[in-house]
């Protein structure tokens, strides 16, 4: 019988080992009196700041044009330029809990395109709920979360729903247990 109990508890963890556990909706997403400040039928992507090496400069219409095929709101200072000898711009990404999976996938994509890697998510109660930043200097050390090439696929995967990408997202950054709450 002893075996049996110890067999069972063994496979139990396992099983959980590495599973993502439910996060109740409360922490994932805005609550019901939140409205979009814009038109989410087409993104969910309201505001999104970008800045990129130096070396994208010359790109900048097509980049500009590209967001704008994508249905978002292009200001002249939504995408800025690190200055030349100013190093790599920050390889960090912030996403807002109002963000689909499907858009969260598309930014992800845009900042490892034009900014080569993402090494640093930034906590999602800092910024709205439909913003994107990629690459932002905004954020101190202690608001953003090194991820690794792992986490980083794993946020990837297309087959992943809105609540299950924004749980992955609210574990890689350990939301539930920051110690200074700032915010």
């Amino acid at each position: 019988m002893k075996r049996f109990v110890l067999i069972c508890t063994l496979l139990v963890i396992f099983l959980l080992n590495g599973m993502a556990m439910a996060v109740p909706k409360k922490f994932l997403f805005p609550g019901s009196e939140y409205k979009p400040p814009c038109d989410t039928s087409k993104t969910t992507i309201c505001t999104i700041e970008i800045w990129l090496a130096n070396k994208h400069k010359k790109q900048k219409r097509e980049i500009k044009k590209f967001l704008k095929s994508k249905s978002l709101k292009v200001l002249g200072h939504t995408v800025q330029y690190w200055r030349p000898k100013g190093g790599h711009p920050p390889t960090n990404i912030a996403i807002g809990s109002a963000v689909s999976a499907k858009d969260a996938r598309f930014a992800i994509d845009f900042a490892l395109k034009y900014n080569d890697r993402i090494d640093l998510l930034v906590l999602r109660p800092l910024n709205p709920p439909n913003y994107v930043a990629i690459a932002t200097s905004a954020w101190d050390e202690l608001s953003q979360i090194p991820i690794t090439q792992d986490d980083l696929t794993q946020l990837r995967d297309p087959k992943l729903t809105t609540e299950e990408f924004h749980s992955l997202y609210y574990e890689l950054t350990n939301e539930a247990n920051v110690q200074n709450k700032f915010y």
